[in-house]
């Protein structure tokens, strides 16, 4: 298969909005890397799949980077090295290092039958990654002799990227709304100091990061989302938040002392506007719930789907939109030297930042896939990387009949996972459990 060039040179880009604090961020503890990965019925064959990487790769020049550092910001410079794939490590998500992946800040690993694509934040969000990795695994299926040609629904290689892939999408939303910015002066907090309650536990040799994925039926947790009213993301943050107020309970034996439970839920923006960029596009909020006031579940399941209802709005979200973009664009923080702001950066996210959330729940929703595609497709699967913050954090996806919910820890005990997949049981939906 011919190799298509494309023309349009972009040798350099800026990050997107969204990725500007993740340099900053970025440890061995906590390594803003998340996995999206393919599970085929037949084992994968190494020297076809780099094939298709070489293929595709050229169709997302914004991936193709290498991560610089200027004086005032970092920034992306086009990178036209080799590819490597990689074989499974016993530790999904660690920290990539360019220097051993040729300068690239995403990475593609074999394990058996299964397909996996890690990446770093700084380039792209869940929908981002999926994209990519379909686009190549339909290529692989073509080398591989599985389909006759590819099938509508997957980015074609042969077209240029739109110039939309490659837009900071939360500029582009300040361009469509224009008209409803806020004209008001004003700060939101983009940091609450009212710190939430963390739970406590012995964390695991550094590098140390144990899965425990519960897969259940769609029409099992669908039934049981519409019976309490909510949705299936709602279900499940509300059953994390129970396992999280128990928790405290038995580490804080004095509840005068309790602290809120502050629950972190990425929001794909691309719901809301249908703008087309491949890099980071999500928001998060974050509903905070204060447990001497909660008595049984209905009580978090009620709070907070009145809560999405009032946030997940464009006109909520676009305040946060407005104040992160302000934030990037201010005069004074745009000419302070790159090294000053990561450490800002850092000491904010790590004091103020991450002490708005208890744990992290993120939905990317049924993955479809084109029916050719799907009858050699035996699995989905999505990991959030590791964090010291929260210890435990949780991706949930569906694909095809059922829902996998996904736990990454970096702690000794699966308190969390254990609390919601003995509460799905209970309440009468069966739960597969698997772990690394």
């Amino acid at each position: 298969m011919k190799r298509h060039t494309h023309t349009t040179d972009h040798s350099w880009y800026r990050l997107d909005t969204s990725a500007k604090i993740y340099p900053a961020i970025e440890s061995p503890e906590n390594t803003t890397v998340f996995r999206i990965s393919m599970t085929l019925f037949e084992e994968v064959d190494e020297d076809l799949l780099l094939q298709a990487l070489n293929i595709v790769k050229p169709r997302f020049p914004y991936y193709n980077v290498y991560l610089r550092t200027g004086l005032f910001w970092n920034y992306f410079e086009r990178n036209d090295s080799p590819s490597v794939l990689w074989p499974e490590t016993p530790t999904p998500c660690e920290r990539l290092y360019p220097v051993y992946n040729n300068g690239y800040r995403y990475l593609v690993r074999i394990y058996g039958k299964r397909i996996s694509v890690e990446f770093s934040h700084v380039l792209t969000d869940g929908t981002g990654g999926i994209e990519f990795l379909k686009t190549l695994v339909a290529h692989y299926l073509l080398l591989k002799g599985k389909l006759s040609g590819i099938p509508d629904g997957i980015l074609d290689i042969n077209e240029e990227p739109l110039p939309e892939e490659y837009q900071d999408a939360f500029l582009k939303v300040l361009e469509i709304e224009k008209e409803n910015l806020s004209k008001e002066p004003h700060t939101r907090a983009l940091f609450n100091t009212d710190a939430v309650f963390k739970m406590r536990d012995r964390l695991l040799p550094l590098g140390n990061f144990k899965i425990i994925t519960g897969t259940v039926a769609l029409d099992q947790i669908k039934a049981l989302a519409k019976q309490h009213d909510v949705k299936i993301t709602e279900l499940l943050a509300a059953l994390y938040v129970e396992a999280l107020i128990r928790i405290q309970h038995e580490q804080k034996k004095d509840t005068a002392r309790h602290r809120p439970i502050g629950m972190e839920i990425p929001v794909n923006m691309r719901n809301l506007y249908p703008i087309r960029s491949m890099r980071n596009f999500s928001l998060f909020v974050v509903p905070r719930f204060d447990p001497r006031k909660i008595e049984k579940f209905e009580d978090i399941t009620s709070f907070l789907k009145s809560y999405m209802e009032t946030h997940v709005t464009r006109d909520y979200l676009l305040t946060m939109v407005q104040d992160n973009c302000a934030l990037g664009e201010n005069n004074f923080i745009r000419h302070t030297p790159v090294n000053v702001k990561n450490f800002v950066i850092r000491y904010l996210s790590n004091t103020q930042g991450h002490a708005q959330f208890s744990g992290t729940i993120s939905n990317l929703g049924a993955i479809r896939l084109p029916v050719e595609m799907e009858a050699h497709i035996d699995d989905f699967g999505v990991l959030l990387g590791p964090s010291v913050h929260s210890l435990t954090s949780c991706g949930v996806l569906g694909f095809k009949d059922r829902i996998h919910i996904n736990f990454g820890r970096v702690c000794r005990e699966p308190r969390v996972e254990r609390h919601i997949f003995r509460r799905l049981v209970e309440m009468g939906v069966q739960v597969s459990i698997t772990s690394n």
